[in-house]
């Protein structure tokens, strides 16, 4: 229905006029027309007003637009604005509890925490919550365009990033921000992070498919990250690739500040938490494909089939499979991946419910190689560098030649989820988990190559109850098992030559060991508490890390064989060379404050403990390689590993939330003291290059961040975040010999710059949406002596989509094009090794040239 100025300012001034005699029934009108204009439209019925008015969004923005003009003009709009701020009991009623354009796919609880406790449902003759499914909540449903949220107002549709409120150092990437951050591939979760404030991700596959990779969190690397599913640490250490296909991912969550204790598991977290949570069995049936092609013989085929609910008791289920593949653009080799996906849910009667997913993920790909400092600094003639493509004939060169290094990997993975509703409001849950990887990896090392087994398992499980009461408080406690085989440390490497056809020869084990299973035993609890406009949340975890006997063997003339052919030959065990099993403890407090001043504005404070795990990998295979030079010195290996201790890291967040009218601003600023903090160095008073780490290091983090967007209409939205920061190393670093100080004092991180900015524009309308992205990346340096500095980068990036399905008459039909690095710029993406190793120099990869990627995606 069309309407002219004078039909909206009439409106606006009924809005306004309504319920005179009573200020706060005249703010509640305003408020009400402001929300939702549909409730306004009944109010104006009820009292004889314009009767059957339905707008919609941009009709209500631009109606309000002409009522201020009408009304008072700047006058007004500057006592709205004022009003708010100040949160008087009128004005400040004006403000919205959420703008309708500023949050995203995602619900959240009082505590910000994203939450799955009271779920929909129907009371029945009983007087009990009787669930059709677990899956009709919103937890496991594909978002809607729009979609309801916790606090009664509509998502949008154009959101990347979440700007709703949670804590303060927290933030969530909507299926929108998924689709487009995640690369064309879809399987990199570390690519799909690249806005969020303090957080670089650099690899040299524009794919994301690469296990070459690394993610840098408020200048810790991911050695310490905690990499979850559905809130659980499924994925292992080390072996394997990323598990899941992003399209069936409905959300990623990544802490960068304090955890809640039912959020933080993992066997270490000191860098943060990424938790990627499921897109389960939708209610509906339906199929869902993609196929995509671009650039170096890129292709991607990925088909999803939901059952929806095939009967009363709730039984729904779904399947997908995907083949990828794409060769290197930086010379020969190519990376292959293969995945299919399962998932059932299925009620018990009314008050049990069980989630079950599994995956099978097969990966085939050829390494990129890294370049040294000296050719980064000379990147327009090494751009390209990469391994050989010929054989020599001689073996220290052909050690480079490409198919010598490369990674395979099959893993297979399940998480289930059985949830017992005793009461209302009120769960007990078990969460057990199994993942199994079978990966072997091949690389240059020396004028060798090398072979590395890792055939591991972790097995875990997850007791936990949740409740939530009348009164407002919320309560999670629960307590969390895991063993995990090793790797970590190696338990076999072997060493090969080349021959002169080409062929690998046995040279030597260069390690061989009988390591127990590593274990985890952690209860934790937290509770949440609403106190009018105050949230508050605390908890604490018990953490205890159990690691194993290790026992390394003499392995001069064994034969070339697997790793229990080895074992069975008896070798003699290095009496220098075995570690006592011993337990890491640490207690992780965390709690956190929200409190509205009004409904536009409010103020966050956080703090949280993390822990990081001692390295004994390294520190073993150190020890092993300079034996004798240890020995020399009078260090044994559990000498040298006594010296790692367990990283503990203190964060506290500060933030402010202003959300009103369109505009969203978060401003947060951070503190972080790393203690005990893992250092790698080398110490030329035991022999030349010899290495190994130590837990005499500590860091201090501190800096700003900003998330920020405004939606001018349901059509058109800015966002964007900025990071400026300090995170740099408090002393020298001493050696274990009482050699020279490594002078690390006042240096920067390595990897970490000190700006970062990351800004883009959405723009929908009648099925055709553009997203362009620009991100900038100020300079790093890739040495702890702070020698190897690298220079800062910006790069754009573009993704345009149309939707046909209207015109065929089918849900969805949308043909994308994108273009990443539009401008063709030649950077380094990605910096190796981490913020753990002051041993050496940097190693550099980087990033893809122009790729241009299109797609076809339908839904039925």
């Amino acid at each position: 229905m069309k309407y002219s100025r004078h039909d909206a300012s009439n409106r606006c001034r009924f809005l306004i006029e309504a319920h005179a005699s009573d200020m706060q029934e005249r703010s509640k009108a305003i408020r009400v027309g402001f929300e939702n204009p549909r409730i306004a439209s009944a109010t104006e019925d009820r009292a004889g007003g314009y009767g059957d008015f339905s707008w919609t969004s941009r009709a209500k923005r631009r109606a309000v637009r002409r009522c201020v003009e009408n009304i008072g003009g700047w006058i007004v709009k500057r006592i709205l604005f004022i009003g708010a701020l100040l949160g008087g009991e009128s004005y400040g009623a004006l403000a919205m509890a959420q703008d309708s354009t500023n949050l995203p796919p995602v619900t959240v609880t009082s505590d910000g925490q994203p939450r799955n406790v009271r779920q929909n449902g129907v009371t029945n003759a009983r007087g009990r919550t009787a669930r059709r499914s677990r899956q009709a909540s919103q937890r496991n449903q594909a978002p809607a365009p729009q979609q309801l949220q916790s606090a009664g107002v509509l998502a949008a549709q154009n959101q990347v990033l979440s700007t709703g409120p949670t804590l303060p150092g927290a933030s969530s990437v909507s299926p929108q921000g998924i689709a487009i951050l995640g690369g064309p591939a879809q399987t990199s979760f570390y690519q799909a992070l690249t806005m969020v404030p303090s957080v670089t991700y650099g690899s040299p596959d524009p794919y994301g498919l690469s296990p070459t990779r690394n993610i840098n969190i408020r200048g810790k690397g991911d050695f310490h990250l905690s990499r979850n599913i559905e809130g659980v640490p499924l994925m292992g250490i080390v072996g394997g690739t990323d598990l899941f296909d992003l399209e069936n991912i409905r959300r990623i969550d990544i802490y960068r500040g304090a955890v809640p204790s039912d959020q933080g598991l993992g066997i270490s977290n000191a860098t943060g938490v990424i938790n990627q949570l499921i897109l389960g069995p939708q209610d509906k049936a339906g199929i869902t494909g993609r196929q995509a092609f671009g650039s170096y013989d890129f292709y991607k085929t990925f088909v999803r089939i939901d059952t929806g609910l095939l009967n009363d008791a709730g039984t729904q289920a779904f399947i997908s499979g995907s083949n990828i593949g794409a060769d290197k653009w930086t010379g020969a080799g190519d990376q292959r991946r293969q995945n299919v996906t399962f998932g059932l849910n299925q009620n018990f009667g009314d008050r049990v419910t069980l989630n079950v997913n599994a995956v099978y993920n097969k990966y085939n790909g050829n390494n990129f190689r890294a370049l040294t400092y000296a050719q980064a600094s000379d990147l327009k003639n090494n751009y390209r560098f990469d391994y050989n493509t010929v054989l020599t004939g001689v073996s220290a060169t052909d050690v480079n030649y490409y198919k010598f290094n490369q990674i395979s990997s099959e893993v297979f993975a399940t998480i289930a989820k059985l949830d017992y509703n005793f009461a209302e409001g009120q769960h007990l849950l078990f969460k057990p988990y199994y993942w199994n990887n079978n990966t072997t990896r091949s690389n240059a090392a020396g004028n060798n190559v090398q072979i590395w087994r890792q055939q591991n398992d972790n097995v875990g499980s997850v007791f936990e109850y949740t409740g939530q009461f009348p009164w407002g408080t919320d309560v999670v406690a629960g307590y969390w098992w895991q063993s995990m085989k090793p790797p970590p440390p190696p338990t076999d490497q072997r060493r090969f030559t080349v021959n002169a056809d080409g062929g690998l020869d046995f040279s030597h084990w260069q390690s061989l060991a009988k390591i127990d299973n590593f274990s985890v035993n952690s209860p934790y609890f937290q509770i949440s508490q609403k106190f009018g406009a105050t949230f508050l949340t605390g908890g604490l975890r018990y953490m205890v890390l159990g690691a194993p006997q290790m026992s390394y063997y003499n392995t001069a003339g064994i034969p070339d064989g697997t790793y229990d052919q080895a074992l069975a030959l008896n070798p003699a065990v290095y009496p220098d060379a075995v570690l006592s099993a011993r337990d890491y403890v640490a207690w992780l407090p965390n709690v956190a404050i929200r409190h509205d001043l009004n409904s536009a504005l409010s103020v966050s404070f956080s703090y949280g403990r993390r822990f990081g795990r001692p390295d004994w990998g390294p520190q073993a295979s150190n020890y092993i390689n300079n034996r004798a030079a240890f020995l020399a010195k009078g260090f044994t290996l559990q000498t040298v590993v006594d010296k790692v201790r367990a990283e503990l890291a203190d964060h506290f967040d500060a933030s402010l939330r202003f959300s009103q009218y369109g505009l969203t601003v978060i401003p947060t600023l951070f503190y972080a003291k790393h203690q005990n903090k893992q250092v790698k160095i080398i110490d030329p008073s035991i022999g030349p290059n010899v290495a190994y780490f130590q837990g005499t290091g500590s860091s201090t983090e501190y800096g700003f961040e900003l998330v920020s967007s405004y939606s001018f209409d349901d059509r058109f939205t800015v966002f964007g975040s900025a990071t400026l920061a300090s995170e740099t190393f408090d002393a020298d670093t001493p050696t274990l010999g009482g050699g020279a100080l490594l002078a690390t004092k006042g240096k920067q991180i390595q990897n970490t710059p000190q700006v970062m900015l990351n800004s883009g524009i959405t723009y929908q309308a009648d099925g055709l949406a553009i997203t362009p992205i620009v991100r900038y990346i100020g300079p790093r340096f890739g040495d702890a002596a702070n020698l190897q500095c690298v220079p800062g980068y910006a790069v754009a990036d573009v993704t345009v989509s149309y939707n046909l399905g209207s015109l065929i008459n089918i849900e969805s039909l949308t043909a994308s094009l994108s273009i990443q690095n539009i401008f063709d710029r030649q950077y380094i993406a990605q910096i190796s090794p981490s913020d753990i190793d002051l041993s050496s120099g940097g190693t550099y990869y980087p990033g893809a040239p122009r790729t241009v990627i299109g797609s076809l995606s339908a839904k039925f």
